[in-house]
């Protein structure tokens, strides 16, 4: 009769365990920039938090700054005129960012070379709208 209860409990153990498991939350993953993509990143000297940019984007409005393997600066924070860096891990296109948004560059924008990182200059350092990979696939 022991043996019931001990199996019973350890049953009904184990069948609590794992659904507190099933339902644990992961814990928040560190990103980091990859192949093909460009990294904006919050602080200067591709320091705090970044924003992994993989297709051309008219608008930073409503995408946010994630805590990345060089700091947690910034995490949260909108991307638009946040911006103090930027590095471009795609090896077959320039990007440019720009002033403004849709790709307007008629106030002023930066064009990072391919597998290029540069801190945005005095003019788009926190003045960053949008970002456009160009010269895609020529050298």
């Amino acid at each position: 009769m022991h043996l019931k209860r001990l199996a019973a409990s350890a049953g009904i153990a184990l069948t609590v365990a794992g659904s507190t498991l099933a339902f644990a939350t992961p814990a928040n993953a560190i990103i980091s920039c990859s192949d093909f993509h460009v990294c904006l990143h919050y602080n200067s000297d591709y320091q705090g938090a970044l924003f992994d940019q993989l297709y051309d984007t008219p608008d930073y409005a409503g995408r946010y700054f994630e805590a990345s393997i060089n700091g947690s600066a910034g995490a949260g924070q909108q991307v638009k005129n946040n911006a103090a860096s930027v590095d471009n891990w795609d090896r077959l296109s320039r990007v440019r960012i720009y002033y403004n948004s849709n790709y307007d560059g008629s106030y002023a924008y930066q064009t990072i070379a391919k597998n290029g990182k540069a801190n945005l200059n005095a003019t788009m350092k926190n003045n960053n709208a949008s970002g456009k990979f160009i010269d895609y696939g020529t050298n």
